[in-house]
């Protein structure tokens, strides 16, 4: 008896169908086949639990993503200089090697998930992911290090867009709180990248603990493709790649203050989470390693925190953004103000730890800038709009880093227990600049226009958009 060739339902099930012929051979086929079973069967891994395993595997490597974006060079300042005798700018750039490159990949990373599919992309950034990690973590060469970097960030800017992608298609009643959970989860890897992290390279060596976390992020890539290859992928769909959505975006005013806003925030708060706030918080105030450490992973739960407080309140002033805006802005100028002062005056104290989490409790705005974004452009160009506040923010980070070692290269340090220590002179040119930044964040964000009432969405899936 032949059965009847079914394409739709050939992809849905993973059950390929031969058409009716007439051979006794093909005839013979059917029969070992049904004796073996489909294939979905031959698996071993019940249906159910495919695509929820297949989301874990893929939100660690998001989590893993996170771990090498603000862990080098933030939380081994130090230990990288030393290490192979680095200027800070070298150091420093090996940040900027991977913030260049994520914020590139971001504008096409989405194109590509539209026509791929999420898993596919992440698939592919996979490999330029795990790449880079066991190259960084094994070369000695600084060419091939900056490469390795960079070869990370490529990888890493298609996790959490191919896992928005998957989650939309998938769940598709529930994907905001998928994508919640991916987001909270990610916070975990900056939290890891600090005191964790730290204090593994000082009880055993930065060789060590980076190849281990390569080798892990190794383990869990391979689950990935392994549960990829019994799972339904979306088909490859005929998604013309134009920038054309791009030049209108950046044609809008409006997006300007919105823009520069958000990205010059977000660089001035990354630029202490994994540049310099540890290493300015042993140096100049005089904490211990571990301890600056503890201070840096405060802020990513902190931070974490914020996105979620900023929702519940935009929603209690029937969706208002602005003002949280211009919080944000007002505590950030505030910070590196006192930071400025405190380094000025010569006061060596705390109290930069406690303005770095004061920093912190602001720094989480996707939750309101991404509505902000939706009310300001058409429909089919928010997303657009979206990943060029992206790009825009990794940019800066990029661009501080590069600013603030080429500040410290201009100042002699001294060595000090095999620690090289920088005078008070080039942490206040530091601050004094960065200041300078905040105080335009806060010119922008004074210049942000509200939508009016009736256009101004609820917001639930705001964090969906951004990461």
């Amino acid at each position: 008896m032949h059965c009847k060739y079914d394409e739709a339902k050939d992809l849905e099930e993973h059950t390929p169908c031969v058409p009716p012929l007439k051979s006794g051979v093909f005839a013979l086929l059917q029969d070992a086949r049904k004796r073996v079973g489909p294939p979905n069967r031959r698996a071993g891994i019940p249906k159910k639990y495919r695509v929820p395993l297949l989301f874990i595997c893929g939100t660690i490597l998001f989590t893993c993503s996170k771990f090498q974006c603000i862990a080098i060079p933030g939380a081994v300042f130090n230990e990288l200089q030393m290490k192979w005798g680095l200027t800070p700018s070298q150091v420093t750039g090996f940040g900027a090697s991977f913030m260049y490159v994520y914020a590139v990949a971001q504008l096409f990373a989405g194109l590509f998930c539209d026509r791929y599919g999420g898993i596919r992309v992440i698939a592919l950034g996979g490999i330029f992911f795990t790449l880079g990690s066991f190259l960084f973590s094994l070369s000695d060469n600084y060419i091939l290090l900056c490469t390795g970097r960079g070869l990370v960030g490529l990888g890493a800017s298609t996790f959490y867009l191919g896992l928005v992608a998957e989650a939309i298609r998938c769940f598709k009643r529930n994907y905001a709180v998928v994508i919640s959970g991916v987001i909270v989860t990610g916070y975990f890897g900056g939290i890891m990248a600090n005191a964790p992290f730290a204090f593994a390279v000082t009880r055993s060596s930065l060789r060590s603990v980076l190849t281990c976390a390569s080798v892990l992020t190794l383990a869990f890539y391979l689950a990935f493709l392994l549960l990829s290859g019994a799972v339904r992928k979306p088909p490859v769909r005929d998604v013309p790649f134009s920038c054309r959505t791009f030049v209108n975006v950046m044609k809008n005013r409006r997006n300007w203050n919105l823009f520069l806003f958000f990205s010059v925030h977000w660089g001035l708060f990354y630029s202490i989470q994994t540049v310099i706030g540890k290493k300015y918080l042993e140096d100049f105030c005089g904490i211990s390693a571990d301890a600056a450490a503890a201070v840096l992973s405060a802020t990513s739960v902190l931070s974490a925190v914020s996105g979620f407080a900023y929702v519940m309140g935009s929603r209690r002033l029937s969706n208002r953004r602005k003002p949280f805006c211009l919080l944000t802005a007002i505590v950030t100028f505030s910070v590196f103000l006192l930071l400025a002062v405190l380094t000025a005056l010569d006061i060596r104290c705390f109290t930069p730890a406690v303005l770095y989490c004061f920093l912190a409790s602001v720094a989480s705005l996707s939750a309101i800038v991404v509505p902000l974004i939706k009310e300001s452009n058409a429909p089919g160009e928010t997303g657009s709009a979206v990943a060029f506040s992206s790009f825009l923010a990794y940019i800066f980070v990029a661009v501080f880093g590069n600013v603030i070692g080429g500040i410290l290269d201009l100042f002699s340090p001294e060595n000090a227990g095999g620690k090289l220590i920088y005078s008070r002179g080039a942490y206040l040119t530091v601050f004094g600049f960065l200041l300078v930044c905040s105080a335009a964040v806060l010119c922008w964000a004074a210049r942000i226009k509200e939508a009016a009432p009736r256009l101004r969405g609820d917001g639930r899936s705001a964090d969906a958009n951004t990461a």
